[in-house]
């Protein structure tokens, strides 16, 4: 390209000095070197916006994958204080990821949703420790803080600007189709896909796992649940797209004991004390 404007450069410079005389053709050849220099910068400044954009993408990537750790260091430190909460992540998230790829969302969300999944019950990190560790049935004051959970989580998340979009779904997490979910009782289409996957992604998770106060249920059981809970608990169409997971899956997938549900992303799981907690998101009602 630079040889063809050279070329011109010197074409038109010369037609120039024969039709308008000298004068004319050092304008036409100033003109053209000047044109000549502004691309060249121009393309450097390009080069350069590119290195600059890259740089940034890389930045944030550093950054999105530090806030991630960070987050998934609280999990495991409420982990190692109910023996079940990184537990109950580990499989929110894959679930949660399993769900949005059934229903042909782009790879940026599903890995968004396996993020959310895992870090949705961090404003747990932000309730008493005497709440977190009591092993009794809760009063109703007690119950009110566990539900504030949610929003806590919201507040947490969207502080860092990555997960702003991804706090929103945390937050409505615990919404139902029949609008009697909370914390701001949303109805069928108000609340995101998103939010929507998050419900029953962490809701099943809670069923087949073990809990402090209770063992989990077998599969086939927690499946008759998600089927009774369908438009009204949890969005049909979302159940629906898990329900045939499910039905392609292993035993192991189904009661979230196989090794695709370890909370490794920190390295092996914590151990489990001899104090548990009480859940929040028992049977995805709490």
């Amino acid at each position: 390209m630079t040889d063809i404007l050279n070329v011109l450069a010197s074409v038109l410079g010369i037609l120039a000095l024969i039709v308008y005389g000298p004068v004319a053709a050092i304008v036409v050849v100033i003109g053209a070197v000047s044109s000549q220099i502004l691309v060249y910068r121009t393309r450097e400044n390009v080069r350069e916006n590119a290195k600059l954009r890259s740089r940034i993408a890389s930045l944030e990537e550093s950054l999105a994958l530090s806030n991630l750790t960070f987050g998934a260091m609280v999990i495991e430190d409420l982990g190692r204080q109910d023996g079940y909460t990184h537990l109950h992540a580990a499989a929110t998230a894959v679930y949660a990821a399993d769900i949005a790829g059934e229903l042909d969302l782009k790879p940026a969300d599903v890995a968004k949703l396996r993020m959310a999944g895992l870090l949705h019950n961090i404003g747990m990190f932000g309730l008493p420790n005497e709440l977190l560790r009591t092993s009794g049935n809760l009063n109703s004051i007690a119950k009110a803080r566990i539900y504030e959970h949610p929003e806590l989580g919201e507040k947490a998340l969207a502080s860092v600007p990555e997960f702003s979009e991804m706090s929103k779904w945390v937050r409505w997490h615990h919404e139902r189709p029949d609008g009697r979910g909370y914390p701001d009782r949303l109805r069928a289409a108000w609340i995101p896909l998103e939010a929507r996957i998050l419900a029953v992604a962490q809701a099943y998770a809670a069923m087949v796992l073990d809990q402090p106060r209770r063992p989990g249920l077998d599969p086939p059981s927690a499946r008759e649940e998600m089927n009774r809970g369908a438009g009204k608990q949890f969005d049909e169409v979302v159940v629906r797209a898990f329900l045939r997971i499910l039905d392609t899956e292993a035993e192991g997938y189904r009661a979230a004991d196989d090794h695709r549900f370890s909370f490794d992303i920190l390295g092996a799981p914590p151990k489990s004390p001899p104090d548990k907690a009480s859940d929040p998101d028992a049977a995805g009602n709490a």
